[in-house]
């Protein structure tokens, strides 16, 4: 049977699609523009979760999903729409969902709310499923290289806040496993780092892996905010960023669970390993 890859050609899901192919896996990855996707071993199809024609071609046959919707106002109403394709297609897929820490319908932010709520939905359906729910993701700091590369600065809007920061990669691992694996069905799933740590303590593993210092300096989650929406001029998504700053500098993130390792049968990438490999190659090539 085929495993259907949503997001896949994002950070996560082009991840995903590798593994499973890694594992001889057959594997459908939906795209809205398919020319444009380079994903290697995968059939990649067309899909859009606002034209459920698409995705009801695209889970023909399908025997489980990693699914994963963009950040998005609309999430819940894309998720219900997908659910609804899957639940009327013959093979009645399992459901791999990517979803956010402690996502839960009374959370802080908008965000977690509607990730709360299409958990719900998901559970709802009937279909096999579970559902992975990743603390604040190392990649993001990925933000901060222009900042670094300016000024040697981090700019942290949680406070003293600690976070169990997780490796995108380590998602990507857990959600293979999942996908190729039944016994995790019927559950929830926190992932996280190995240590729960605050953005200063972030500088300083950044400081080691780039033999430079590095400094954390604090701003207001409205500072944060404005400046999100400087960037994007995304007032929702900017109002998200205020909500989970305030959340984490609360302890929302503070915490770490031994899933990755349960799952993968391998520890997971601490802050320092990405900041090794994974950030310190990134600052090299944007200073050439």
């Amino acid at each position: 049977m085929t495993i259907l890859v949503t997001g896949s050609t994002g950070a996560i899901g082009s991840r995903v699609v590798a593994g499973l192919v890694a594992a001889n896996a057959s594997v459908r990855a939906l795209a809205r523009s398919p020319d444009k996707a380079n994903l290697p071993g995968a059939k990649v199809v067309k899909g859009d979760f606002d034209q459920p024609e698409t995705l009801v071609r695209a889970l023909d046959g399908v025997s489980a999903v990693f699914l994963l919707t963009p950040p998005h106002p609309n999430d819940v109403a894309m998720v219900e729409r997908f659910l609804d394709a899957a639940v009327k297609s013959g093979s009645k897929p399992r459901i791999i969902r990517l979803s956010a820490i402690k996502a839960t319908e009374g959370g802080p932010s908008e965000s977690l709310r509607s990730h709360g709520r299409v958990d719900c939905a998901i559970l709802e359906s009937g279909l096999p499923y579970a559902i992975l729910r990743p603390n604040y993701f190392m990649q993001n700091i990925l933000g901060s290289i222009d900042s670094i590369k300016n000024s040697g600065t981090i700019f942290n809007s949680t406070g003293d806040g600690r976070v169990g920061f997780i490796d995108v990669r380590d998602i990507a691992d857990v959600a293979t496993a999942v996908l190729l694996d039944r016994g995790w069905d019927r559950g929830s799933y926190d992932l996280t780092g190995p240590a729960s740590l605050s953005f200063h303590d972030v500088a300083r593993e950044l400081s080691s892996a780039l033999g430079r210092e590095v400094t954390c300096a604090d701003v207001t989650p409205d500072q944060a905010s404005a400046a999100i929406l400087q960037q994007t001029g995304n007032e929702w998504f900017a109002g998200i960023i205020a909500d989970y700053s305030v959340a984490y500098a609360k302890g929302w993130g503070d915490f770490t669970t031994s899933f990755v390792e349960k799952i993968t049968g391998r520890t997971a990438r601490s802050v320092a390993d990405f900041a090794r490999e994974v950030f310190a190659p990134a600052l090299r090539g944007a200073a050439s």
